[in-house]
């Protein structure tokens, strides 16, 4: 049994190193969980990317409305998730607990978690991963969160998808701080494109993922191997164990 830190665990490097080989596109991971029901449910989640101030934090992709996903985890926070690495054949399998980065003007019962670094606010922290992660996204995966709730059936009416671009315009959103209040601002922040922007930018959600326990299965060797991670509370640390795989 070894033990390692906290700060940046053996386990996170080795995800992000695995990411950086197999992945040249978007990103999907497996996720299941149990719903109210006892039945299980499965959902494909866009990964986002490493939480840089804490590896333990995986960020992935949601839409505030959409009600399938966003009902399961509120079911139960608690899931698990499946990432599959074909090109180093190697399999992640992720126990840990999500939490939601929404809109301030959102309400939801699981906020992120409080990571508080200098004198910054959790809110005012996630609020601002939260924007960074938004001018980061491509102008046609942003237009994803004008569309109508995922999954439902039947399919709503082709003009609800007309939006195939969105441009981020949250520099704009700054500069109406009340500061600059003259009539140009006024109509521009009145247009239809800054009122779908914002639209958007309110739906636009991160899911925050606390990792609590890693096993990981390389299956490209043999015999294969399987190493499991798990946090100590007890000791603030990481735990190391080969198992039988």
């Amino acid at each position: 049994m070894k033990m390692s830190t906290t700060k940046c665990p053996k386990w996170s490097q080795l995800l992000q190193q695995s990411h950086k080989k197999n992945s040249k596109c978007v990103v999907f991971v497996q996720m299941a969980n149990l719903r109210r029901n006892g039945q299980p449910s499965l959902h494909n989640l866009r990964f986002l990317d490493f939480l840089e101030d804490d590896p333990k934090y995986l960020l992935f992709l949601m839409s505030f409305n959409d009600n399938n996903l966003h009902g399961d985890i509120k079911s139960c926070p608690t899931v698990q998730l499946n990432w599959h690495m074909q090109a180093t054949q190697e399999i992640y399998n992720l126990s840990g607990r999500f939490y939601i980065t929404s809109s301030p003007k959102k309400i939801t019962r699981f906020p992120a978690p409080k990571i508080i670094l200098d004198e910054t606010s959790p809110r005012e922290y996630w609020e601002s991963i939260r924007s960074q992660y938004w001018n980061s996204l491509s102008p046609r995966t942003r237009a994803i969160f004008t569309w109508p709730p995922s999954g439902e059936i039947p399919k709503s009416d082709k003009d609800a998808f007309k939006c195939l671009k969105l441009d981020s315009m949250l520099d704009e959103l700054n500069d109406y701080s009340g500061l600059n209040n003259n009539n140009n601002n006024n109509n521009n922040n009145n247009s239809p494109g800054k009122v779908l922007h914002d639209l958007a930018f309110e739906n636009f959600c991160i899911l925050v993922f606390k990792v609590g326990e890693v096993k990981r299965f390389e299956y490209g060797i043999f015999p294969s191997k399987k190493m499991v991670y798990t946090f100590d509370d007890d000791e603030d640390a990481w735990i190391e164990e080969e198992s039988n795989p």
